[in-house]
């Protein structure tokens, strides 16, 4: 446990119990998605109606980081986390319990917008409780531990989906959300003593103020279209590898090891290039990776034929472009305007997962075209991100933002 730093500062709390809170919205997005096929034969609704159990819930995960930083200023950190986590369980149940595919739809909004107190406010309650220093390397003790949740999740899912059945899935994580909200009950103590009012006006202002900024516009859709790259990916790989290659939801699982394993690579490299190069040089450089993986990808595919390496090589070497860039381009973006960087991160945030959700409605509504129309769309974002990057960097004339690669990364993941 990391030292607290003031008598005026309330208990730390477990770093474990607010690790497993933002765990909480990840687990539940990455153990669904191999059992995404099965649920379109399930439920005979059609790839692009069942790819609306990740669209909408990345939806919810993007709607709820607008509202709850704000509502815990006002009412404190402690009874809103509660109420997302419970929130949470009411959706988790409806999933698991869902005759149709339109309720269990509704249930992964329901989680989306309870999971989603999670990531906001444990990085919040970590602010609370400790200076800058120590808040950053709180951060980096909690993503390190965030880290193994993609990995293992998709795998997780892929057993429980092929040896028992896909709503285990859900019970699996109604068991989970309910060890969380019982630790956070009896655990985590009030660390907001200082609550001020619910500005929704100075909320869209400190907004406007920063979508005037060129270059923070350009290093947030620089974010943006990256994480869309993935989560169309990941939204549509499944589908592909079940209906054009016959494999079984276990070869997903196993695969989307590479590129985890490629982006936790490439967040060590940042970490150790991060002041000999600087945010921007580190965001191009990465980008430039990215799209060389997703160019790789596309020539691959569409040249050749789609297949199991064709797909989950080049994404590996994206993702570790992806790894290096991330958080270099939430650091630069976040240090643009560093009085309001709080506002900075949630709009960053929104951006991040509302144009995800808007990718993987784009690629479910495209012909399937035998994986053609995730390919094109997923090196497509990749495209758009390096020419973001590139712009980012020209507006602000390649200055050299100080990269805090642990808080940063909390923030980008």
């Amino acid at each position: 446990m990391l030292p607290s730093t003031g008598k005026d500062k309330p208990r730390p709390p477990s770093l474990v119990l607010l690790s497993a809170t933002t765990a909480l919205a990840f687990c539940s997005l990455h153990m669904v998605v191999p059992a995404l096929p099965v649920l379109a034969r399930l439920f005979e609704g059609g790839a692009a109606r069942v790819q609306l159990i990740l669209t909408l819930y990345l939806a919810g995960i993007a709607a709820g980081q607008l509202v709850y930083g704000p509502l815990s200023d006002r009412f404190g950190r402690r009874p809103v986390l509660l109420a997302g986590l419970a929130l949470f369980l009411a959706g988790t149940a409806l999933c698991g319990v869902a005759p149709s595919l339109d309720l269990l739809i509704a249930g992964r909004v329901l989680q989306a917008l309870g999971a989603c107190a999670g990531i906001v406010l444990a990085r919040a309650i970590v602010r609370d409780v400790y200076e800058r220093e120590a808040a950053a390397r709180g951060l980096a003790m909690m993503m390190m531990a965030m880290s193994l949740v993609p990995a293992v999740s998709p795998a997780i899912g892929a057993a429980l989906t092929e040896w028992v059945d896909w709503r285990a899935i859900f019970a699996t994580l109604g068991l989970f959300g309910a060890t969380v909200l019982v630790g956070t009950a009896a655990r985590l103590p009030e660390t907001n003593r200082h609550r001020i009012a619910f500005d929704l006006v100075g909320m869209i202002r400190s907004s406007l103020a920063l979508l005037r900024s060129t270059g923070f516009v350009g290093y947030a859709a620089c974010s943006a279209c990256t994480s869309a790259s993935w989560f169309v990916f990941i939204a549509s790989a499944p589908l592909v590898m079940s209906q054009q290659l016959g494999e079984p939801p276990s070869t997903y699982g196993l695969m989307i090891l590479l590129p985890m394993a490629g982006y936790v690579g490439g967040n060590a490299l940042a970490v150790r290039l991060a002041f000999r190069l600087g945010s921007p040089s580190l965001v191009v450089l990465g980008r430039s990776l990215a799209f060389s993986g997703g160019a790789a990808m596309a020539l691959w595919c569409l040249g050749v034929q789609v297949g199991v390496w064709a797909l989950f090589l080049p994404i590996a070497l994206s993702s570790i472009g992806d790894g290096l860039s991330q958080p270099a381009a939430m650091a630069a973006g976040l240090s643009i305007r560093p009085q309001i960087a709080g506002a900075a991160s949630g709009l960053m945030g929104f951006l991040q997962m509302a144009v995800a959700a808007l990718g993987t409605a784009l690629v479910a509504a495209l012909p399937p075209a035998g994986g053609a129309s995730m390919v094109v769309v997923v090196a497509g974002f990749m495209a758009l991100a390096l020419g973001c990057a590139v712009f980012a960097v020209r507006q602000l004339g390649g200055e050299r933002p100080v990269l805090a690669t642990a808080a940063a990364s909390a923030e980008g993941s």
